[in-house]
């Protein structure tokens, strides 16, 4: 096999034809990340995106978008990746030492790869991305749903009811280009990262630049989706994904903390829900994580890998060793039992209630 190092600013039309081709044969890869047209806007605001081009004779057979610094890779538009790897019809086969050999890698780093494609000779554990199963439509998944015992659906319905009587009627807008909705929403996910403690999103301008370059982009196999659920005139909730032909992506969801006795997250999850399935898309992915709504909502997932592979052996079993000797220390010293019993209290709260996104003002 022949792997080709090109920049992002050579994916000619010819090229993005083939690989949207290649993209949609293999239903592990229908994922709007996996679309050229996610890589080219990570391009436009981030210089080091490159991809190696596979080809079996004359023919292009994958693509493998990266970034890389230093020679050491992570996948195109990280953190904010939910979902990477190699596009390629089902079957394609490649040796990944070679792959990162040739796009000049001394390892790649990842934390949504497929796992049919995880390495050989990397080091990986198991994760999955929990999802809705929309291909039979939204009224065949609610009915499966109830059948399958959850019964928190009713009482959802109760209250989008109340709400709709005691606020106002509910109107949800699949997309919209409100610029006030947007701003909205990454404030608030910026807040709720600095609150949280973990790493602001849009902290940095790059990602702030992408996220609303990708809301404009609007095509048949690739589009943003910036969706607000409305009570009269006030703004109950908001959702920053994006979708491909057949996967809506749920991504940045934010809801307002005084329609919190109305379950606005659960309201809002399920008018997206709606017009995904309105939309054709299959599938309406909510992204890897173990968090309650997940649970509740979702009836399948796909399975991921996370780790990394290097192109000498030797760094992954290094790596391999040290994650062991730590994680057993993590799990076992009783310097982290306050931290390990502090992670089990918060799992059995976050089990009783629908986890809270930012609120809206």
């Amino acid at each position: 096999m022949n792997i080709t190092l090109i920049a992002a600013s050579e994916l000619d039309a010819s090229l993005q034809a083939t690989w949207r081709a290649l993209q949609a044969s293999h239903p592990a890869l229908r994922s709007p990340y996996f679309a050229p047209e996610f890589t080219l806007a990570v391009a436009a605001v981030q210089p080091d995106v490159r991809i190696a081009v596979l080809e079996d004779g004359a023919r292009v057979v994958g693509f493998f978008p990266h970034q890389a610094r230093w020679r050491i890779g992570r996948p195109v538009g990280a953190p904010l990746s939910d979902h990477h790897g190699v596009v390629c019809a089902p079957g394609t086969r490649w040796d990944w030492l070679a792959l990162l050999r040739a796009s000049r890698l001394a390892s790649w780093h990842f934390d949504h790869l497929p796992s049919a494609q995880a390495p050989q000779h990397g080091a990986c554990i198991t994760a999955e991305s929990p999802a809705l199963d929309l291909s039979r439509g939204m009224d065949a998944y609610l009915a499966a749903r109830r059948a399958s015992g959850v019964r928190s659906l009713g009482e959802f319905e109760r209250k989008a009811r109340k709400l709709a009587r005691e606020v106002g009627p509910l109107r949800f807008e699949a997309h919209t280009q409100n610029a006030q909705v947007l701003a909205t929403v990454l404030r608030l996910k910026s807040q709720q990262c600095r609150r949280t403690g973990t790493p602001d999103f849009f902290a940095r301008p790059w990602t702030r630049a992408l996220v609303e370059s990708i809301g404009t982009l609007q095509h048949p196999h690739f589009a943003g989706r910036l969706s607000a659920l409305y009570a009269g005139d006030q703004l109950v909730g908001a959702h920053l994904g994006m979708r491909s032909a057949t996967v809506w992506h749920w991504w940045f969801p934010v809801y307002s903390d005084a329609m919190a006795p109305y379950s606005p997250g659960a309201q809002l999850l399920l008018h997206v829900a709606h017009a995904a399935a309105d939309a054709g898309c299959g599938l309406l992915d909510l992204g890897k994580g173990d968090d309650a709504y997940k649970r509740s909502f979702a009836d399948c997932s796909l399975p991921l890998v996370e780790g990394w592979v290097a192109a000498r052996p030797a760094l992954t079993f290094a790596w391999l060793a040290g994650r062991d000797a730590v994680g057993r220390w993590a799990r076992t010293s009783a310097l982290t039992q306050p931290l390990r019993a502090l992670r089990q209290r918060t799992r059995l709260r976050m089990s009783a209630r629908l986890p809270r996104p930012p609120a809206l003002p």
